[in-house]
């Protein structure tokens, strides 16, 4: 199985947009909704990101289809309140690998390629969310290198 990354393109964006609203729908919890609007609202929140000049985004592709992507970004992090002093970050917003093909490395591919692009771009630390629950994702991470740090705690009323 021969996988490509490729820095991502305008044309990449329909098909990212049907897998993240799948994943959106797969990972809600009971409180959760979808707006009615939801594929329109990411569209435009995705030419909109993909246009800033901090964003990076990747796909995974085999035979020329993308089935897997990864979209972050690099800039200055200052912190709430503002009591550190401002670095250099690398944020993974998301990373998706077509169900059929997960556990082949793909996701993990995905990842390094970002982390050796914000290495060089000189971000001194990365830093991600992803679900806890489930075990692939956290191998995923634990296996780039990433531990959790502040644990962001959800829980229903």
């Amino acid at each position: 199985m021969e996988i490509n990354i490729r820095a991502l393109r305008a044309g990449d964006t329909e098909k990212i947009l049907v897998s993240w609203l799948e994943f959106c729908r797969s990972a809600a919890r009971s409180d959760m909704r979808l707006k009615p609007d939801s594929a329109r609202v990411l569209r435009n929140w995705l030419h909109s990101r993909l246009r800033e000049p901090v964003s990076i985004g990747f796909v995974a592709e085999q035979d020329g289809v993308c089935v897997g992507f990864l979209i972050g970004r690099i800039d200055e992090w200052e912190s709430t309140p503002p009591v550190l002093e401002p670095r250099r970050m690398g944020i993974i917003d998301a990373v998706y690998v077509d169900e059929h093909l997960r556990r082949a490395g793909i996701g993990a591919r995905l990842v390094q390629h970002a982390l050796e692009v914000m290495r060089e771009h000189n971000a001194v630390a990365v830093e991600t969310i992803y679900d806890a629950w489930s075990d692939a994702s956290a191998a995923l991470w634990r296996e780039a290198g990433f531990a959790p740090w502040m644990v962001h705690a959800y829980r229903t009323l």
